[in-house]
């Protein structure tokens, strides 16, 4: 058996659920052990993974890890120096979203070739010590953003970023999911707030199209045609909901 242990500050508690919750069925289908604990100081997941399954649980954990940088902590980066007069809260939220979503894989990428092949990795260690170059391109983006933003502005920006976008995301009741029908959680990473939850779980899948399965909260349903007006497809769920 291979041990890993991924650690946080306990203020990021939500970093280490959004791991387990997205790759529990990954460990139960590879027969691995997890357990958690955390303290006033840290909180912390052991693994023990079966040898056989050793490297591909490590990339699949080190991937949820580059998602927990690129998106948790970039969107603590963002929310404590982007906010432009002009936007609602929730507005602002998905101005931060969209940054997110629009160098995510890129961010990913250069994370994940930071993280060593060590059986132990404290996330805040390695935001705080290995990606100084990134934190240094997030601190540029926020040095071009605006002091006055209107939603205009916003549609323009997501609808950019949309262009070139082809997969689809399925929407079923509160939960979004993609082609592989898997329970995307990346709003959990930006503090699991319900108001707007579905449209910026869409923006940060980096999606092209939305399929509807059902009818969904007004919020969400006015920025979802605000911004994806055409790439929405209503399936029979939504019209017998």
């Amino acid at each position: 058996m291979m041990r890993l242990t991924i650690s946080d500050g306990a203020y990021e508690r939500e970093t280490l659920a959004y791991l387990v919750g997205t790759l529990s069925d990954l460990f139960s289908q590879t027969g691995c052990n997890w357990f958690e604990r955390a303290d006033d100081d840290r909180a912390e997941l052991t693994v023990e993974v079966p040898a056989f399954y050793a490297d591909i649980v490590k990339g699949e954990i080190d991937d949820k890890i580059s998602d927990i940088v690129s998106v948790s902590y970039k969107y603590d980066f963002f929310a404590k120096k982007i906010k432009p007069s002009g936007l609602s809260e929730l507005e602002n939220e998905i101005l931060i979203a969209s940054l997110i979503a629009a160098d995510l894989e890129e961010d990913k990428r250069y994370v994940s070739r930071r993280i060593r092949a060590d059986s132990e990795i404290a996330i805040d260690g390695l935001y705080h010590f290995r990606l100084k170059p990134l934190k240094q391109k997030w601190e540029e983006i926020c040095s071009y953003m605006p002091d006055y933003f209107i939603n205009s502005q916003l549609r323009e920006f997501i609808t950019f970023l949309l262009e070139d976008k082809s997969q689809r995301v399925l929407v079923e009741g509160n939960n979004v999911y993609d082609s592989h029908y898997r329970h995307l959680m990346r709003n959990e990473l930006l503090g699991g707030k319900e108001e707007g939850k579905i449209i910026k779980e869409i923006i940060l899948s980096g999606c092209g199209e939305v399929e509807l399965s059902g009818k969904i909260p007004e919020v969400d349903e006015f920025y979802l045609k605000e911004y994806f007006g055409d790439k929405i497809i209503l399936n029979k769920g939504y019209f017998s909901s």
